[in-house]
């Protein structure tokens, strides 16, 4: 009988270069040591890894919380297009906290001030400027593991940095930190702060069509930035512009207390606010939710031609992806369910004393009916340090 584990280099070689999805690169990973070592032993490969269209997002699951290595250097990997769970060896993010654009992660943790960019696939890591620039850090440097969960979000200009950074100079990264915005070129020694905004920054998003990078502040304002065309030298401010904010009393939204914003189509942003329900230690849903589980989504559009609002109820054939990832939305189809909402947990604050950790707010939220269904039934969301988050492959 065939030994699968003792194919030659060139014949494996073959096979991985003939795989069409990006998923099934994640099947091929997960036979066993030599079959991976080989898909990421030579730059071709990781190349058509990285380019490879996929047929649906994947969650990727918080770390392990066991005090095996094995485990620990080990992330699960849970896929909407079989509702299988497939796990990988990924050292590089033990014990970091890990954020996601595009299907790469931003990480942080283990070496104080530092940051890189990891793809979880191919491991490829890309060396990012150190954070020295984030002032939260300063409050007392020797509490680092707390003040690293200030990282809130990063986003891309492009897709694919390892493979369009040397070919596409418009390539930025951008991050909040805290009540710091900033961003960086690959190769740069520092970020660059972005300036600009009144209250506290909620969400960031780039617009590929427009060219534009917009923010969204305090009360739904949201803010605007060129930030590929300016004419500030690397280590000057770039100074946001007020384009529009939220008629909250229009809509009955007297308050935004949890909000994101994402493309949407040539000419419109789409903001989606989050309403959660809270409870307090002696009720019954605290020992089974933890502090809080998501109640509701709301959906408005702002025009970007007109600078006008509106209400939506249906997301139509999309699929919408929030958490502790770049929000985005994809077409439906296939399993993935369309005019849904795909919610992780972003919000850190209630765990950090719990011993066991948290995070469990995971689901599905369909815009239809309001309803709210589980995704899985296991507890591998819950973390004590990075928690799940959304992969959104290259092609969405």
């Amino acid at each position: 009988m065939t030994n699968w584990s003792n194919l030659l280099p060139e014949i494996l070689h073959e096979i991985a270069g003939k795989l069409n999805f990006y998923e099934d690169f994640i099947n091929f990973l997960c036979v066993c040591s030599s079959w991976r070592s080989s898909a990421t032993a030579t730059q071709d490969l990781i190349r058509h890894q990285h380019l490879l269209p996929s047929r649906f997002p994947m969650l990727m699951l918080a770390g392990s919380i066991t005090e095996e290595d094995d485990e620990q250097d080990c992330r699960s990997f849970f896929l909407l297009s079989s509702g299988m769970m497939r796990k990988v060896k990924l050292p590089e993010a033990r014990w970091q906290l890990c954020l996601s654009s595009h299907g790469w992660l931003l990480t942080t943790g283990e070496e104080e001030f530092s940051a890189k960019l990891l793809h979880p696939l191919s491991r490829t890591q890309i060396d990012l400027p150190q954070l020295y620039m984030f002032h939260e850090l300063y409050f007392d440097q020797h509490e680092w593991m707390y003040y690293r969960h200030f990282m809130r979000r990063v986003v891309f200009t492009s897709q694919n940095p390892n493979v369009l950074s040397q070919l596409d100079p418009s390539f930025r990264v951008i991050i909040i930190w805290g009540e710091t915005l900033g961003f960086c070129r690959l190769g740069d020694v520092s970020w660059t702060r972005i300036n600009g905004w009144e209250g506290n920054l909620f969400d960031v998003t780039y617009h590929n069509i427009r060219k534009r990078l917009y923010v969204m502040a305090t009360m739904g304002t949201i803010y605007e930035c060129d930030i590929l065309n300016n004419d500030v030298s690397r280590t000057t401010p770039l100074t946001l512009c007020r384009l529009s904010t939220f008629p909250g009393k229009e809509f009955g939204c007297l308050c935004l207390p949890s909000a994101y914003l994402l493309e949407w189509g040539c000419d419109s942003l789409l903001m989606i606010t989050r309403e959660r329900k809270h409870y307090k230690k002696d009720d019954d849903e605290y020992s089974r939710c933890g502090p809080y589980s998501t109640k509701s989504f709301q959906c408005f559009l702002l025009s970007l031609d007109d600078g006008k609002w509106s209400k939506i109820t249906s997301l139509g054939d999309k699929a919408v992806f929030l958490g502790f990832n770049s929000s985005f939305a994809t077409n439906a189809g296939r399993g993935m369910k369309p005019d849904c909402i795909y919610f992780t947990d972003d919000h850190y604050e209630p765990y950090l004393d719990l011993p066991d950790g948290g995070g469990g707010d995971v689901g599905v939220y369909h815009m239809f009916d309001g309803s709210i269904e589980a995704m899985f039934d296991s507890q591998e969301s819950v973390f004590r340090g990075s928690p799940p988050l959304w992969l959104q492959t290259s092609n969405d």
